[in-house]
């Protein structure tokens, strides 16, 4: 590679080239270049899986699809979702890009990360149906990626409990120990379960507000409150003035702020507990005021309040497809400026300068408070045929990137996704932690990852998420992702909020929504929403995995809807037990509930209900 590279670069693609995607030396590159490049790090990647070294295997496979993205960035635009095929046609260069992804797939199917195994075979799927001559399909079909092969990785869940059960840490580089655990409150009072809310938390209190219950169509205006502390039950606060959905709150300064698209912000004044609203507007760089860029009904975006200043990103408002309208308000003067990004008024132009248009992505700002970052969400191809709007396609699309607004700077760079890291996905639950220095996330869906149930016909062109991922911060140049192996985990799920408590560093988890269709629930309803609490541990400095009896999680396990025998420790749907534990573990048979009794009675104090 030096001889390609020359000798300041080093490869993979490190710090020392400012952390990102784009390369200037990687674009210059003739397509004998690239493809020579291509097959050197292939061949580093098989090397260092094949000697199970991993943490390398993953760099140098994830290298092979830099290359491909600097070739597309060199060419013409073309939108995300569109397929890049280079001119004149190079049969060649798809098969570098195949056999990539497929040992990422191998890689990361081996550290039990199904999901991101199963999007990459998925990605080289699409890239053969997508080559015009059946024989070069019926090639790559042949050479590396087998029709066979992408159906069995399409039949697990993520986590897939078959797998997930036995997982151990085998590379603390690319996993790491975790706990979830459901919450109790003294009393019994609930808020009623929902998607689409906003949640945050202030002074160690969990504020859940608005947002609907799945298969309804009501819409909720209340606003609930839980001492984390004192868990003493949730109270209710004087509801907001008017019903909405997937708008999150941010808090600053004592108050919780509420943007929904329209030139008036409403606040909840957090200590007084009354709410309030002020009036704001636009303006351009020389302060004159510009016309209002949104419609008053503008959901699923990102906020964050950062020194004074709300942040905004993305969501929907007139296209379905989604929006990278990127805006920010001076809580000072009540003014907003437009930072970057298309108008939905505007017509949209492929590029690869700023993140493309979308809605339900995660985001987090940096420890520092100096970097907005976004990451993933889709763009709603499938709700713009509903509505018959432009870039309509049956198709869903999740994307895959991950970019950085360097706030001082005032640009956007597309970073490095490295690591172990989580599928590609939406409506994902995303936490940063200043604690323990991590970006969390967890659970979501996607679009565009097929689900085949095995032993059957069917398949769900869609999946939801449960697992549940770490981005360290704490060690110096690129940080990389790890999956988060717990003993349980809630059940598969999205739009569930992920926040965590500053002045505790505890992460919790609230609400959120399935399809039961997809995760068997026994119910007739086609989806659930929840109101249940978690709380997540992780084996970090700081992650309070010290309070976590990890064996003995591990046999009472709750892996979504299913549960592990604490006996013998298959796991399915079995009987929780039904003594003065009220539940802690599950039987599958009476004969294991006999054998599993004395042991269950003498580590929880369990005792026969008289």
């Amino acid at each position: 590679m030096s001889h390609l590279v020359g000798p300041q670069l080093k490869v993979p693609l490190d710090p020392r080239n400012g952390g990102g995607v784009k390369c200037p030396v990687y674009m210059n590159f003739t397509m004998d270049e690239c493809l020579t490049a291509m097959t050197c790090c292939n061949g580093v990647a098989t090397c260092l899986y094949e000697t199970n070294h991993l943490v390398k295997a993953l760099d140098w496979a994830y290298e092979v699809d830099v290359l491909h993205k600097n070739a597309r960035f060199a060419a013409k635009p073309l939108f995300d979702w569109e397929v890049f095929r280079p001119n004149p046609p190079c049969l060649e260069f798809h098969r570098q890009h195949l056999l990539g992804l497929v040992t990422a797939s191998d890689v990361l199917l081996k550290l039990g990360n199904t999901g991101a195994a199963a999007y990459c075979r998925n990605v080289g799927n699409t890239i053969v149906c997508s080559l015009r001559s059946v024989m070069e399909q019926l090639s790559l079909r042949r050479e590396v990626l087998s029709v066979g092969s992408v159906h069995t990785i399409m039949q697990f869940r993520h986590p897939d409990p078959t797998i997930y059960r036995s997982l151990e840490i085998t590379n603390p580089e690319l996993q790491v120990r975790g706990s979830w655990q459901r919450l109790k409150w003294a009393d019994s009072s609930k808020v009623t379960s929902r998607m689409a809310h906003s949640c945050f938390i202030y002074k160690s209190r969990l504020y859940v507000c608005g947002g609907q219950k799945s298969g309804t169509f009501e819409v909720y205006r209340d606003i609930w409150c839980l001492d984390l502390v004192r868990m003493n039950g949730w109270r209710e606060l004087p509801s907001y003035r008017r019903p909405f959905l997937n708008c999150p709150m941010v808090v600053y300064e004592g108050k919780a702020y509420l943007f929904r698209g329209s030139s008036t912000v409403d606040y909840l004044d957090l200590e007084r507990e009354v709410w309030g609203r002020f009036q704001t507007h636009f303006v351009n760089a020389r302060g004159k005021r510009e016309q209002w860029p949104y419609s008053e009904d503008l959901t699923d975006f990102v906020a964050h309040a950062v020194n004074g200043k709300i942040y905004v990103f993305g969501g929907k408002y007139k296209r379905p497809l989604g929006c990278n309208f990127f805006a920010v308000l001076d809580l000072a003067t009540k003014t907003w400026r437009h930072l970057s990004g298309t108008q939905d008024d505007l017509p949209l132009k492929p590029q690869y300068d700023e993140p493309g248009v979308r809605k339900n992505l995660g985001s987090w700002v940096s420890e520092k408070q100096d970097k907005i970052y976004i990451m993933y969400g889709m763009a709603d191809r499938q709700e713009a045929a509903i509505f018959e709007s432009e870039f309509a396609s049956s198709d869903g699309f999740v994307y895959d990137d991950c970019w950085s607004w360097d706030i001082a700077q005032g640009k956007w760079q597309r970073e490095r996704v490295v690591g172990n890291y989580p599928c590609p996905r939406a409506e994902m639950s995303v936490s940063y932690n200043q604690t323990t220095k991590q970006t969390i996330m967890f659970g979501g869906y996607s679009p565009a990852l097929p689900y085949y149930v095995e032993g059957s016909q069917t398949c769900f062109g869609f999946n939801y998420f449960s697992d549940t991922f770490v981005l360290d911060h704490s060690v110096p140049g690129t940080p990389r992702w790890k999956q988060v192996i717990t003993g349980s985990f809630p059940t598969y799920r999205a739009q569930g909020q992920l926040i965590t408590d500053p002045a505790t560093g505890r992460t919790y988890l609230f609400g959120g929504y399935t399809n039961t269709d997809w995760v068997p629930t026994g119910k007739a309803d086609l989806t659930k929403s929840y109101g249940d609490v978690w709380q997540l541990r992780v084996d970090v400095p700081g992650g309070l995995f010290d309070e976590i009896d990890w064996e003995d999680e591990r046999r009472s396990a709750q892996l979504g809807p299913w549960m592990a025998c604490y006996s013998c420790g298959s796991v399915g749907v079995w009987k929780k037990c039904g003594g003065t534990c009220d539940g802690r573990v599950f039987f599958c048979t009476p004969n294991c509930q006999k054998e599993g009794w004395p042991q269950h009675k003498q580590k929880h104090g369990c005792r026969a209900r008289r």
